[in-house]
């Protein structure tokens, strides 16, 4: 979910809110009350024409615009039909709308709406109507049927009004809240968890888990400084993108993490040896660096880029805390890098 996925639940407000008025439109002509018929066919006109305010993305203006609406329609409704008919309750559902609004305006890089403004103007209308039909009267004097039908209406209309729009709300904000959430624990740029969230984990399975099957990975791109020097930092990005996807392709369920620059870590729970008589984490990191020294990184038509990745790999062996055991495999990438680079270091 993005910024057009809060401009089409603007749109969503507007769609609905013309479906409403031209209810209403219908709802005053069997009833005869002329005055409101004339206001739901500007009203029908005026969220048309909302829509060309939203193409061009004015947020602001349209929710501005939208609020006046329904203010100035809902007081005229009020007056027109009486109290006894429920329009009043819209300028209570109208509350829902601002706030919804001003929430993705926000999020659409527009002002925020000023919600507790607008709630106060709407309370304010509702009760200088409440004050209107009761000392002065309506202008339609409405059959106490058509009356209770009115209120029944709108009554239904606003509760479905409020759930529907506070539902939508709630949940996208949910969205937001849980994209946040992974973004303060996930390299934007690969994908892969960070450096952050893997440590909270490593200090998670070191407290509640046997590390006897564990071992740890750091992973370095070799002369990753030339690259961004010679193509840019662009093409750097892509070369950190494109090994990321390799080290995923070949970690399975293992856990691999961008730790930080153009290094990579990984951490998996293997045991025993396989049918060759190999180490299954030996296996993996081996095809990791085969892959990438093999691959023709091709950047655009004129840039194919070939590179090397050096690994130290360290099991974990009882009585070491989580920092020595990660320092251990650290040490064996630095003694790799020191050695001619583009190897897998996982002994003394």
């Amino acid at each position: 979910m993005n910024n057009q996925a809060a401009l089409h639940s603007i749109k969503l407000m507007n769609v609905f809110l013309v479906s409403v008025h031209t209810c209403l439109l219908l709802f005053f002509a069997l009833i005869d009350v002329h005055l409101m018929v004339f206001v739901n066919v500007g009203s029908v006109l005026f969220y048309i024409i909302n829509f060309f305010i939203l193409k061009h993305e004015k947020i602001t203006l349209c929710i501005f615009a939208t609020f006046l609406e329904i203010m100035i329609h809902m007081f005229l409704a009020v007056i027109s039909t009486g109290w006894d008919a429920g329009f009043q309750l819209y300028f209570i559902g109208c509350i829902a709308i601002v706030f919804y609004a001003d929430y993705f305006s926000v999020r659409l890089g527009q002002h925020h709406i000023k919600g507790i403004g607008f709630s106060i103007i709407s309370a304010a209308l509702y009760l200088i109507s409440l004050l209107i039909t009761r000392f002065v009267g309506s202008v339609y004097q409405l059959v106490d049927t058509l009356t209770f039908v009115g209120l029944v209406l709108n009554s239904i209309v606003v509760f479905a009004f409020i759930t529907v729009f506070l539902r939508m709300l709630t949940k996208l904000a949910a969205y937001y809240e849980e994209e946040l959430g992974r973004q303060a624990t996930h390299d934007k740029l690969t994908g892969m968890v960070n450096r952050h969230y893997l440590v909270d984990q490593l200090d998670k399975i070191y407290s509640e888990q046997d590390m006897s099957s564990y071992w740890v990975a750091i992973l370095d791109i070799d002369d990753f400084k030339k690259i961004n020097d010679k193509y840019g930092h662009l093409c750097g990005d892509f070369v950190l993108k494109s090994v990321a996807e390799i080290i995923k392709d070949n970690c399975g369920d293992r856990t691999v993490c961008r730790w930080g620059g153009e290094e990579f870590v990984i951490v998996g729970s293997d045991s025993g040896l396989d049918e060759k008589g190999r180490r299954p984490e030996k296996v993996i990191l081996d095809r990791i660096r085969r892959d990438v020294a093999i691959k023709d990184f091709v950047y655009d038509e004129n840039t194919t880029i070939n590179m090397t990745v050096t690994i130290g790999m360290a099991r974990y062996q009882e009585g070491q805390t989580v920092d020595e055991w990660v320092n251990v495999a650290d040490e064996r990438l630095y003694r790799g890098k020191q050695t001619g680079k583009n190897k897998v270091v996982d002994v003394e």
